[in-house]
């Protein structure tokens, strides 16, 4: 039995040595990332212990992301790396599990992001200021397609833009979700008097995405603003679509 114990001992170790020694840009080169949207500008360290600078998500400014392995899972063949972004108006923390070459998970993710440094939002909406976050979040990729997705979503963009013009609303809530291989983002809020906003938006890892947001609304100084917002009546409510095809081209 101790010769046994030992002989793991001594294979883990030399697990954690070998993996001590492999580099952190050769391992990043070997991954579907590209095809992820992912691109990054230069690594350094190891997968025990490294960084990834200048990262960005299909055309989106990330930050820098720290990576650190987690050496016990080495044993199961589906290394486990923490890993911990900041930068570009956000940050966030998680752990990415490598299942195969063309499988990825990622659990216990959360991440704030600030309105104002999301570049493919409009100018307007990226005044108004308010953050983003994602807390217990889940996702599988295989293939590069969303096959599992989970989490609790909140923005508080709506309550401020409603304070700017004298108006009460809740904050945004609602939950990530995966479908047809996209992302799926379902978000709501309500005002006092019932008014409401919903938006459902879907965004693939190729840069496909589409949003649409309905508002009920009866007053008439906020179905102005909608109406100069770009938004069209329909069958009682305020309706806006926007589709932006991958590599970036939008469409109103």
């Amino acid at each position: 039995m101790i010769r046994f114990l030992l002989a793991v001992i001594a294979v883990v170790a030399l697990v954690w040595f070998a993996a001590a020694k492999i580099p952190l840009g050769y391992v990043m080169r070997k991954l579907p990332l590209n095809g992820m949207g992912v691109q990054w500008t230069q690594s350094e360290g190891t997968i025990w212990n490294g960084r990834v600078m200048g990262v960005y998500l299909n055309g989106q400014p990330v930050g820098d992301v720290d990576v650190a392995l987690k050496p016990l899972s080495l044993l199961s063949f589906k290394p486990t790396l923490d890993v911990q972004w900041g930068g570009a108006g956000g940050r966030g923390a998680g752990s990415l599990t490598l299942i195969d070459q063309d499988s990825i998970e990622a659990s216990d993710i959360r991440l704030q992001q600030n309105i104002s440094a999301l570049e493919s939002l409009s100018s307007d909406l990226r005044s108004i200021g308010g953050t983003f976050r994602l807390t217990d979040g889940h996702v599988r990729i295989d293939g590069q397609r969303c096959s599992e997705a989970s989490g609790a979503l909140h923005s508080d963009t709506l309550s401020i833009a409603a304070e700017q013009f004298g108006r009460e609303f809740s904050d945004l809530t609602g939950a990530l979700g995966c479908e047809n291989g996209a992302f799926d983002i379902a978000l709501s809020g309500d005002g006092p008097s019932g008014d409401s906003v919903n938006i459902d938006a879907a965004a693939t890892l190729q840069g496909a995405a589409t949003i649409n947001v309905v508002v009920n609304t009866a007053d008439r100084d906020i179905e102005m603003l909608l109406a100069n917002a770009g938004f069209s009546r329909e069958e009682g409510s305020w309706t806006y679509r926007r589709d932006a095809v991958a590599g970036g081209a939008g469409t109103p």
